[in-house]
């Protein structure tokens, strides 16, 4: 049997597929021709057809009103979706997963007198639960691929998730449209979902532990706010010899130090070494990962794992590109219930050390690091080497994006009393407000380590007047933004310094005094080692800047990060 030859429309319809969608009502087109020759030819799916859509609308609605189960809906380009409106504000008042599926012209062409086209993303916005966009590119790039199947099994979890009700896929297709190919038989990757509910279900969860049991599993935690609970939960998970932890700065949760070590034992293995002991599963928690590293690695073996994501998110997360079970439930719970099936079962003798396995290369990696830091340069790597191990374990530390929050992946030791960071969009506007604030809601000291590019963004903060006494600012001055002479993208342009590392206008001695701040500055080892002690003795609001030479610290930067064992 022949297929389309638009590999997305196949994904599309082969994950419905697999979710159980066995009801498809066709409206006929020019633009849909992929989506119904997907359609045609998988047999186990019902085909329904009306000619004007408003009624085929109808149709799909009168079949999940009464199967109870997600109908699919296909048309074509233009005012063709605009007749899908009644049926689908019914169904979401109704809670009915209608799936529709639109063809779209390339987008290039909205909005140019082109047959057919109109705006038709979004076009049903307000009586779906969520829109999607399939755009007309890259149809042989793995990424858009991997893409095409996580939003259609996004969609899918959504329509019929929670309340049930409507979901729109917007496809975007370019010419030529009647192109087939020999259909393959092929197993998408499904995207599971376990609601709070089934978590609570014995059954479930012991089939979880022995799964778990028999596996190499890797915990990652991304940022996360202080939990006690989760600390309690987490810690009692992470007690068994075949879990090992990648914990990042800001997870705020307080494992063994070498968990903390994200970045540092990545840098110090090659992918051969790495992927020997690679996990079997991954769990994840917590919010978008700092570490490159971390993210370049699991995706890398995607293919050899499957990621079982844990807590509540906007959209189907997969940043590994492996994401098989999404576990919708408070985390703190889920690792409760599952340590507790887990100590009622063996752990497999091939699985047994792997925690150990990590352990062990954690401590060969932290040497080398330990080690090349010592016989380093000044840098802003031995700056914040020397910052994070005097600073108070008492303190909540917040770090701007850019430099500080990567440099503190690499050194972090021990772990202050909590670490923020605004990494939900990792913005640099706003750190300083957002610092005050944190500091105004900790009864303890707070210091913001920014950079001075950070701070310029926001240096008109300094004027609040409820900035309390006990809040102080680390400030590395690299002379401009020195991530971008550090990062692949930008650190061999000839425009770098002129455009994008410029360094900002930021009278800090000024500005302290005028504010009434302490003030202080350190430019190498020993002038930092004076200046951080009495800078934490201070009762009064106090900046320190500490200068490091810009190209030298990125310089140093990269070279560590080649490092091998």
């Amino acid at each position: 049997m022949e297929d389309t030859g638009k590999e997305f429309c196949s994904v599309l319809f082969n994950v419905l597929l697999q979710h159980g969608v066995r009801n498809v009502v066709c409206s006929p087109g020019s633009r849909n021709t992929p989506l119904l020759i997907a359609a045609a030819s998988r047999v186990s799916m019902k085909k329904y057809f009306a000619i004007d859509e408003r009624s085929a609308a109808f149709l799909g609605l009168g079949l999940a009103m009464v199967k109870q189960e997600p109908v699919a809906l296909i048309c074509t380009s233009g005012t063709a979706l605009l007749n899908y409106a009644p049926a689908v504000a019914e169904a979401y008042y109704q809670g009915l997963p209608l799936i529709v599926v639109s063809a779209d012209r390339p987008i290039q062409w909205i909005d140019q007198d082109d047959s057919q086209t109109l705006r038709q993303d979004n076009a049903l916005c307000n009586y779906v639960k969520n829109s999607y966009t399939i755009p007309a590119l890259g149809e042989d790039n793995d990424e858009m691929t991997w893409y095409v199947n996580r939003i259609t099994n996004d969609a899918v979890l959504e329509a019929c998730g929670g309340k049930p009700g409507p979901v729109h896929i917007n496809i975007h297709l370019s010419e030529p449209l009647n192109i087939k190919k020999e259909k393959k038989e092929s197993k998408p990757r499904i995207i599971n979902e376990f609601k709070g509910d089934s978590i609570a279900n014995k059954e479930i969860i012991s089939s979880l532990a022995c799964k778990i049991s028999n596996s190499k599993v890797l915990l990652v935690v991304g940022f996360g706010l202080p939990d006690s609970y989760l600390q309690k939960s987490l810690s009692d998970f992470s007690k068994f010899p075949n879990i090992a932890v990648m914990a990042e700065t800001i997870s705020n949760l307080h494992f063994k130090t070498e968990d903390y070590s994200v970045d540092t034992v990545l840098t110090a293995f090659n992918i051969e070494e790495l992927e020997k002991i690679s996990p079997d599963i991954i769990i994840s928690l917590g919010g978008s990962l700092i570490s490159r590293k971390l993210k370049e690695y699991l995706r890398r073996i995607k293919d050899k794992c499957e990621h079982w994501s844990v807590g509540y998110f906007h959209t189907t997360s997969d940043p590994f590109m492996s994401l098989s079970l999404k576990i919708e439930v408070e985390p703190s719970r889920f690792f409760r219930n599952l340590s507790k099936s887990l100590n009622k079962i063996k752990i497999a003798e091939n699985v047994i050390n792997y925690k150990k396995w990590w352990t062990e290369k954690r401590a060969e990696a932290i040497e080398k690091k330990n080690n090349f830091i010592a016989h380093s340069d000044w840098s802003e790597l031995k700056a914040f080497n020397l910052l994070l191990n005097k600073i108070p374990t008492d303190y909540n530390l917040f770090f701007s994006n850019g430099t500080p929050i990567r440099y503190a992946q690499i050194i972090k030791y021990r772990l202050p009393h909590a670490s923020y960071c605004n990494r939900g969009v990792s913005g640099i506007d706003g750190t300083l407000s957002t610092a005050i604030g944190a500091s105004l809601a900790y009864k303890g000291n707070t210091i913001l380590i920014s950079g001075d590019l950070s701070l310029a963004y926001d240096v008109g903060a300094l004027g609040i007047k409820e900035i309390p006494q006990r809040f102080k600012i680390i400030v590395i001055d690299n002379q401009g933004g020195g991530i971008f002479r550090f990062i692949p993208s930008t650190s061999e342009l000839k425009e770098r310094e002129e455009y994008l590392c410029q360094p900002p206008l930021l009278p800090l001695k000024d500005l302290a005094h005028g504010y009434g701040w302490n003030y202080s500055e350190a430019s190498d080892e020993k002038s930092l080692s004076n200046a951080i002690s009495e800078f934490l003795k201070s009762s009064n609001k106090a900046i320190l800047k500490i200068s490091c030479d810009g190209e030298n610290s990125a310089r140093t930067l990269k070279e560590y990060m080649k490092l091998k064992v």
